[in-house]
C-alpha cells in the first residue's frame, strides 16, 4: 500500500459517523413530507362568521380612532367595548397588504409561532425523536379546532404558550424572564379575552411555586411583583377597568348558539376524541414517579382540562399545557440505544419514503395556488351567495333583521344602507337582555311581538325555515328572494333585475 493510501481504522468508530444510511435518510424524507402534510393543513383556513366584522372595524380603527358607539346596527343599546381592537388592526392591515394570501399568511405564522415555542420545550424535555413528534401532533390536533379559522384567538395560544415557556424558563433558573411576562399581558389584553386564562394560570403557578423550598423557587418578593404587575398590565387598555367588568359578565353568560361555547360533550366527536387522547397522556405523566409533577403543572392541567369539559373553546389551552407542561413526565419513557449497526445502501423504508415525499411536494405544488389564496366560504352556516347578491343588486336600505351569524357579513356588503338587528358581536354592543329576546324572537316569535314591532325593520334576511319566518310572512310581508338557506323578505314588493350569480370561487369576502 502506498504512503498516499494508507487508513486508519478505529474499532470505536461509529459506523453511522460518515455519510448518513439510506435508512436515516428516509426517515428525514419521511419527516418532511409529514411536516408538508401539517403546513398544508395548517394553513388550510375557512371563513370565520365574523371575519367580515373584524377586518371592517379594524379598517374603522386605523381611519378614525376607536369607535365608542356602534353605527352598524340600529338596536345597539350599550357602550361599544371592543375587547379584540388590537387583533382587528393586525388582521386588517395583513388583508390590506395581501388580501386572503395576507389573512392566511399571519394565521400560520402565529400557529407556528407557538408550534416553535411548543417544540422548544419538548426538545429540551424529551430525548426520543418519535415520541417529540407525537407530542407535536397532539398539540397540533389539540389546538386545530381552534386554528382553522381565521380569528383572535389565535394570538391567545401564541401568548398562551410563550407565558407557559418563561414560567418553566424561570423554574430552570433563569428568572430575570419573568420580567418579560407583565409585558405580554399588557399586548394580550388589547389582542383577546383569552388572557384571563393566562392570568389564571400564572396565579396557580405563582401560588403553588411559592409553597415550595426556597432554594428550589424564585424569590418570594419576585413571585408576587411579577403575578401583581401581570394583573395591573391588563388595564393597559383604552377602557380601563371597564374591560375587566366587561370581560366577568360576557365569560359568565350560557351561550348555547356559540359552538365553541357549548360543553364538551356537545362539540361533537373530534374534540371529545382529541381532549380524551390529551387526558390520556396527562394520566401517563401523572403515574411517573421520577420526574415527579411539579403540583403547580398538575394544578394549571387539571384545571384546564376541567374548565374545557364545561367550555369547549379551552380544549386548545388545555392541549398546550399538557405537552409544555408534563413533556419531561410524557418523555421519561426511554427506549434502550443499542450500538448502531451499518445500513444497506437501499431498504423499501428509504424507498417508500421517498416516494411520500415525492407525491406531498407535488400536491403541495399543485394546491399553492388556491391553499394560499383562498379563505374558504364552504361552511355550513353560511347563507347561499346569490340571497347576498339580491340585496345587493336591489340596493336595498333600511333595518334589516338578520340571523345573527350573517350580521357581520351584512355589515361588510351593505353597510350604511342597511344597519342589522343582531350579530356577532353580541354583548360587546348589545345588552344581554336584548340579546336574549332576540334569540328568542328568531324560534319563539308569537312571545315576542311587542319586541318585533319595536324593531320596526324593513326588511328581514333570515334562514328559511326559522318559525320568525313564518310569523312575518303571516303579518304580511312578502317574499323577495327563496333559496335553499334563506329568505329576504319585505314589507312591500320591489321590483329588481335579474339576480347575477356570484363567481363560481366560493371564497372571503364573498358573495
Amino acid at each position: 500500500m502506498s504512503e498516499g493510501s494508507t487508513t486508519n481504522f478505529n474499532p470505536n468508530a461509529n459506523p453511522e459517523a460518515g455519510p448518513k444510511s439510506a435508512e436515516a435518510a428516509g426517515v428525514v424524507l419521511l419527516r418532511l413530507a409529514i411536516a408538508t402534510a401539517l403546513l398544508l393543513a395548517i394553513s388550510r383556513t375557512w371563513v370565520d362568521a365574523d371575519l367580515w366584522g373584524h377586518l371592517r372595524f379594524g379598517h374603522d380603527i386605523l381611519k378614525g380612532g376607536l369607535p365608542r358607539v356602534d353605527t352598524y346596527s340600529f338596536t345597539s343599546d350599550i357602550p361599544w367595548i371592543n375587547h379584540e381592537w388590537l387583533a382587528e388592526v393586525v388582521m386588517y392591515l395583513a388583508w390590506a397588504m395581501g388580501g386572503a394570501a395576507g389573512l392566511i399568511a399571519l394565521k400560520t405564522l402565529v400557529v407556528l409561532a407557538t408550534l416553535a415555542i411548543v417544540a422548544v420545550i419538548i426538545r429540551a424535555e424529551v430525548a426520543h425523536d418519535p415520541l417529540r413528534d407525537f407530542l407535536m401532533f397532539v398539540a397540533i390536533a389539540g389546538m386545530w379546532i381552534r386554528i382553522y379559522v381565521v380569528r383572535p384567538q389565535v394570538f391567545s395560544l401564541l401568548l398562551f404558550a410563550a407565558v407557559l415557556s418563561l414560567l418553566q424558563s424561570a423554574e430552570a433558573g433563569s428568572r430575570i424572564r419573568l420580567w418579560v411576562v407583565p409585558l405580554l399581558f399588557a399586548i394580550w389584553v388589547n389582542l383577546h379575552g383569552g388572557w384571563i386564562v393566562g392570568l389564571g394560570a400564572l396565579a396557580i403557578w405563582t401560588a403553588f411555586t411559592s409553597t415550595r423550598p426556597r432554594h428550589e423557587r424564585p424569590p418570594a418578593a419576585l413571585l408576587i411583583s411579577v403575578a401583581m404587575l401581570s394583573l395591573g398590565a391588563t388595564l393597559v387598555n383604552p377602557y380601563g377597568w371597564r374591560m375587566w367588568t366587561f370581560l366577568f359578565d360576557t365569560v359568565g353568560l350560557d351561550r348555547p348558539m356559540i359552538d365553541d361555547w357549548r360543553p364538551m360533550y356537545r362539540s361533537g366527536i373530534g374534540p371529545i376524541v382529541v381532549w380524551i387522547l390529551t387526558a390520556a397522556l396527562a394520566v401517563v405523566a401523572f403515574a411517573r414517579r421520577r420526574p415527579a409533577v411539579r403540583t403547580a403543572h398538575a394544578a394549571i392541567v387539571i384545571g384546564l382540562g376541567a374548565a374545557s369539559i364545561r367550555v369547549v373553546r379551552l380544549d386548545a389551552f388545555f392541549a398546550l399545557s399538557v405537552v409544555m407542561l408534563l413533556s419531561a413526565q410524557i418523555g421519561a419513557v426511554r427506549e434502550k440505544r443499542t450500538v448502531p449497526q451499518a445500513r444497506p445502501l437501499w431498504n423499501w423504508k428509504s424507498v417508500l419514503a421517498g416516494c411520500v415525499f415525492a407525491v406531498g411536494a407535488v400536491i403541495a405544488l399543485l394546491s399553492v395556488r388556491t391553499q394560499f389564496n383562498c379563505v374558504s366560504l364552504d361552511v355550513q352556516w353560511m347563507p347561499e351567495r346569490e340571497s347576498a347578491a339580491f340585496i345587493a343588486q336591489n340596493r336595498l336600505e333600511g333595518r334589516l333583521i338578520t340571523w345573527f351569524n350573517w350580521g357581520e357579513y351584512a355589515i361588510w356588503h351593505f353597510a350604511p344602507q342597511l344597519r342589522v338587528s343582531l350579530d356577532g358581536r353580541r354583548e360587546t354592543v348589545y345588552s344581554s337582555g336584548f340579546v336574549n329576546d332576540h334569540l328568542k324572537l328568531y324560534f319563539e316569535p308569537s312571545s315576542e311581538t311587542v319586541l318585533l314591532h319595536r324593531l320596526d325593520a324593513n326588511y328581514a334576511w333570515l334562514p328559511r325555515d326559522l318559525p320568525l319566518v313564518t310569523t312575518l310572512r303571516q303579518e304580511g310581508w312578502k317574499q323577495l328572494f327563496a333559496g335553499q338557506v334563506s329568505v329576504v323578505l319585505g314589507r312591500e314588493p320591489i321590483i329588481g333585475g335579474p339576480v347575477v350569480s356570484p363567481q363560481t370561487a366560493a371564497c372571503f369576502p364573498g358573495p
